[in-house]
């Protein structure tokens, strides 16, 4: 009688062999320094966002005049240090039109802010840096990682020259903010350097085997609605970034009505017609309620549609996104009709990257639905 052959077993062997040379050793992506790395850059990142939303709401980004990424490290250590700043800050249209009457005490304020900003942006590339390179030597980055962690550096990189093109915008003569749509862009890539920072964090908290094993029960479908559901995110990012940029969350302080209508009378009286999609408060305000009610929706039927997936990482995930939009909505409502006061507005902010994070986690959860322990 032949002997049976031991059919499975020898696929299992072919496919172990085929796993390993696919992917990252185990070792590697369990290395705790990665993850510490990872988990500073984020932590960091969030906390920018936060000093960043302030610093634009207190008026405190035209404060410092001058790029400078070595020695404006430096603040002023005297009262004559304090004058010629002062006196920088006296040259440009905000102190002309607007703060002309401003102390130095109160410039103090606002040049701290910007100050602090700016710190805690040259803080996170520090880290990323003196992170990247030692683990790098140290053989703690996965290969195929390399690339992805060089080009979060390069966006960093990216996103310091974003900031001073912002703020070179209100230094010119022509407005005495800074425009509006490079706020947008400004934020935006914030937020795009935060998500794949945390999608790294995420896939890098899982066994590299099960997540490419995982890839064979990814359903397409759900993950074309949710690529989607991304870019409507991002829009609205923009939308809220233009909001802020031109104070309009403290103008059409009722809801759900704007000025008791439904819809604005102004909203396209500006010339050239364009602007008014980046200035007019009427349009921006009403753009960005009509996507925020856009985004409960799809949410609300992405959640619906997930409440009985088999996958249990799903549906907490697809929860807690519903739940994050709802406290969003929420919050963003008693905001306008309290005219935006920082506490108001930086909490908004705050859940905003809550919801990012929170569609990451439900994307990369549909992406790899590695399957719960029983």
């Amino acid at each position: 009688m032949t002997k049976n052959r031991k059919l499975f077993e020898e696929i299992d062997v072919r496919s172990d062999n085929t796993t390993a040379s696919s992917i990252e050793t185990l070792s590697i992506e369990q290395s705790s320094w990665l993850s510490i790395w990872l988990w500073t850059l984020l932590v960091s990142l969030i906390s920018l966002i936060l000093v960043g939303g302030w610093t634009r709401l207190t008026d405190s980004g035209l404060s410092i005049v001058e790029w400078k990424p070595i020695t404006g490290m430096i603040p002023p250590f005297n009262s004559q240090g304090w004058i010629v700043e002062f006196e920088k800050y006296k040259s440009i249209p905000e102190f002309k039109l607007v703060n002309f009457d401003i102390t130095m005490d109160e410039f103090k304020f606002i040049y701290w802010w910007e100050w602090g900003h700016r710190q805690l942006a040259r803080f996170i590339g520090v880290v990323w840096f003196v992170g990247f390179l030692i683990l790098w030597i140290m053989r703690q980055i996965p290969e195929r990682w390399t690339l992805y962690f060089f080009g979060i550096g390069l966006l960093g990189a990216l996103q310091a020259f974003l900031g001073w093109w912002m703020v070179s915008s209100g230094l010119d003569g022509q407005v005495v903010d800074v425009f509006s749509y490079r706020l947008a862009i400004h934020l935006t890539m914030a937020f795009i350097i935060l998500a794949m920072i945390f999608w790294a964090i995420l896939f890098h908290s899982e066994n590299s085997q099960k997540i490419f094993e995982s890839r064979r029960h990814r359903n397409k479908i759900s993950v074309n609605i949710l690529a989607g559901l991304g870019v409507l995110c991002y829009v609205q990012l923009a939308l809220g970034a233009l909001v802020a940029g031109i104070d309009a969350g403290r103008s059409y302080n009722d809801w759900p009505l704007m000025n008791g209508n439904w819809i604005p009378v102004d909203l396209f009286e500006y010339e050239p017609f364009i602007i008014n999609f980046f200035e007019n408060s009427g349009l921006v305000q009403f753009n960005h309620r009509l996507t925020a009610y856009l985004l409960f929706i799809v949410v609300s039927i992405i959640w619906w549609i997930n409440r009985r997936n088999p996958y249990f990482k799903i549906r907490v995930a697809a929860n807690y996104l519903m739940i994050i939009v709802v406290v969003q909505m929420f919050v963003g409502i008693i905001t306008v009709l309290y005219s935006a006061p920082l506490s108001l507005a930086s909490l908004h902010q705050f859940t905003a990257i809550l919801f990012i994070l929170a569609y990451v986690n439900l994307f990369f959860k549909t992406y790899y639905p590695v399957s719960q322990k029983i």
